[in-house]
């Protein structure tokens, strides 16, 4: 996780939830600091953790840091762009802790810099692969499982830049983002009559993820009216989704951007 320019309090993670021991999750990102801090608090709430991402080492760090303060929690390596390799880490998780319960899916690559016009096209097709597809091949990954079990929660990260554009960041991250929306709103349709609830959580910025320029933070720190925390909200509104408390929350956008933006 990269350091981050704002003060990140070190809130502790909830103690083991009965809507969630037991149960087994596939989180991706777990290298990164939304995915990294949505393991540990379901980790913590006692459910087996499937922690996956395309970075080895940083993944196998975070999950051995996990791991020894006594929870269930494996390490799987993916790269979500691809189909093949979704599919192999799913099936590694099944065969570590059984069928998947719930998947949060925070794997991605973060806002990058960059004007539409002067950007080349295999940047626009990268982030739309990763960003965008990959939540695809994640989400269809596990649905097989829930629609036969006829129980499941499907929990995507977005982005509020879903609807804020900015001067600097690349407009394919916008479209992606707007994407994972729009793919959350045609699953839940299509799963709710399975007992199958797909929803996606928006953060604004967290704190972590690429360095930001000294006018990025001035900015950031302007336009938040409350103060930005790091990942734990982000890691909390899943733990709701996930649990008993979003049992009746279907293809919804869950914003969580401490006042940057308002509605939805």
């Amino acid at each position: 996780m990269i350091s981050s320019p704002f003060p990140q309090p070190q809130v502790p993670p909830g103690t083991v939830s009965a809507d969630l021991a037991g149960k087994h999750v596939i989180v991706t990102g777990v290298a990164g600091g939304i995915g990294g801090c949505v393991a540990r608090h379901f980790a913590a709430a006692g459910a087996h953790v499937s922690a996956a991402d395309i970075r080895e080492q940083a993944l196998r760090a975070v999950v051995e840091d996990i791991k020894s303060t006594g929870a269930s929690i494996q390490a799987i390596p993916v790269d979500i762009s691809n189909p093949d390799s979704v599919r192999a880490m799913t099936d590694a998780a099944r065969t570590a802790f059984g069928p998947v319960d719930i998947l949060v899916h925070a794997a991605a690559i973060d806002a990058p810099r960059g004007l539409a016009w002067e950007l080349d096209d295999s940047h626009w097709q990268r982030i739309i692969n990763v960003d965008l597809n990959g939540s695809f091949w994640c989400a269809k990954s596990v649905i097989p499982e829930m629609i036969e079990k006829r129980q499941g929660r499907i929990i995507l990260i977005s982005s509020v830049s879903a609807k804020i554009g900015s001067a600097s960041t690349s407009c394919a991250y916008n479209a992606a983002k707007s994407g994972v929306i729009g793919m959350v709103i045609g699953l839940a349709k299509q799963l709710e009559q399975h007992n199958v609830l797909v929803n996606a959580v928006a953060p604004g910025s967290i704190g972590t993820g690429e360095p930001m320029i000294e006018e990025e933070i001035t900015f950031e720190v302007a336009n938040y009216p409350l103060p930005i925390v790091g990942p734990d909200p982000v890691a909390r509104a899943c733990l709701y989704l996930a649990g008993s408390g979003g049992s009746w929350t279907s293809g919804s956008v869950l914003n969580v951007s401490g006042g940057r933006l308002h509605g939805w």
